[in-house]
């Protein structure tokens, strides 16, 4: 199923009206769908020239970026909206990791939403893209950001993303090896550590990921959010990370109506071993082989020498 067929299915945009955040040259809902507005920070013509031969939105010439309906440059999205709120949906792909205050951007859309309206959003998979090497974020990384009501990435989030940045091999993760990705840049602990202190000492903006998620640390982290009634949603259905793919999907619904420890208790469940810890190397085809890594399984869960990964 393509990414954008997954969002017609959760937000059903026929006949609703609704909100996609960031999507530059490739929107999931599109103008002949239903009523959708287009929101980013600047224009359409803005962001042509910033991301001018940029990778993440291909050849403009063929692809070109939809214009912006809603500029949230300095404003919030509530006002942004204005009488056109509230909406049905809101929709984000690949937007929420750069979110220095995720909780709090939550709660911004949700107070935009309809009661039971529907929030789609692509994340991507640390494991498979150049995050490999983070630790996942926290509930306690979400709730101090939110606390300090950070507008840009804070020193610790733009080190973690300096830091940590390598050049992961998707297919080779998949298929089990790929476990030592190289940096992508030279002298990064030092150049993040640079750029963390000028964040801290003029709140220099950086575009970093902020927050990093396997789709089960996502659930873990979102179960506590939710039982803490930060935010009026309940996780309504995920996707997981399919087989050579980097993103998984998250469908939330508001029900603040809802007591949060009901919404809470609605999270799904996901299995670790699939979700959260790295795919391991298909089984060998000899027997003696195959023999060893089975009473391996047997003693520790895993058919890696050290046993199975910690689990979020």
């Amino acid at each position: 199923m393509t990414d954008r067929q997954r969002a017609l299915d959760a937000v059903r945009p026929r006949g609703r009206t609704g909100v996609e955040i960031g999507p530059l040259n490739r929107p999931l809902i599109l103008r002949e769908d239903g009523d959708v507005l287009y929101a980013d920070h600047c224009s359409a013509e803005a962001l042509a020239r910033k991301y001018f031969g940029h990778d993440t939105v291909g050849v403009l010439r063929t692809e070109p970026i939809v214009d912006v309906d809603l500029i949230l440059d300095g404003c919030t999205l509530a006002e942004a909206l204005g009488p056109r709120a509230p909406v049905d949906y809101v929709v984000a792909s690949h937007v929420f990791e750069h979110i220095p205050d995720a909780i709090g951007w939550l709660r911004e859309i949700g107070s935009v939403l309809r009661e039971d309206g529907t929030v789609f959003l692509a994340v991507p998979d640390k494991r498979f893209t150049f995050d490999f090497r983070r630790a996942p974020s926290t509930t306690g990384d979400l709730v101090a950001h939110h606390i300090a009501a950070a507008r840009v990435a804070s020193p610790a989030q733009v080190f973690e993303h300096a830091a940590r940045t390598v050049k992961a091999d998707m297919p080779a993760i998949w298929a089990g090896h790929g476990r030592e990705p190289p940096p992508l840049f030279g002298n990064q602990l030092t150049d993040a550590l640079a750029l963390a202190r000028k964040v801290a000492a003029d709140g220099h903006y950086v575009d970093a990921h902020c927050t990093v998620y396997t789709p089960c640390s996502f659930l873990a982290v979102f179960r506590e959010i939710i039982e803490l009634d930060l935010i009026p949603f309940e996780v309504a259905g995920i996707a997981p990370t399919s087989l050579n793919q980097l993103e998984f999907f998250v469908t939330l619904r508001k029900r603040a109506t809802v007591s949060p420890v009901e919404r809470a208790g609605a999270t799904p469940r996901l299995d670790p071993r699939l979700h959260h810890d790295l795919p391991e190397a298909p089984l060998p085809k000899d027997w003696r082989t195959r023999l060893a890594l089975a009473w391996r399984v047997l003693r520790t869960g895993s058919t890696r020498a050290g046993g199975s990964e910690a689990h979020p």
